[in-house]
């Protein structure tokens, strides 16, 4: 799995809050992704583009990803778009002043 310690050091104690409160409700949470390489957004824009996923990814060089200032979570056993905690984390995210992927993207949590 991935980790939070990738992000940026100013982002990591918000993001490990939302995760540890989501944990709380379901330890099944996990975090799928945090910091990419380019490498590793090029395949996730690739997979997406041929609609090998239907969670969406931004083209290289556009992600927050790439940068440090997003991550994803997600509830193993559980597709994100069926996933009532997603949705709820999101909701505390964004009240912080956070960016949440929404329906289209559940698992995506980042910045403005």
């Amino acid at each position: 799995m991935a980790s939070l310690n990738t992000l940026e050091p100013w982002l990591q104690p918000w993001a490990n809050w939302i995760f540890r409160y989501g944990q709380s409700l379901d330890g099944r949470l996990v975090v799928t992704s945090a910091r990419r390489s380019l490498a590793d957004q090029i395949r996730l824009y690739n997979r997406y583009l041929h609609g090998e996923s239907d969670i969406p990814a931004a083209p290289p060089g556009r992600s927050k990803h790439q940068i440090g200032q997003a991550f994803d979570l997600a509830q193993v056993g559980i597709n994100p778009h069926d996933s009532r905690l997603l949705p709820w984390l999101g909701k505390w995210w964004m009240h912080y002043g956070g960016l949440y992927g929404g329906v289209k993207d559940p698992v995506h949590f980042g910045l403005r």
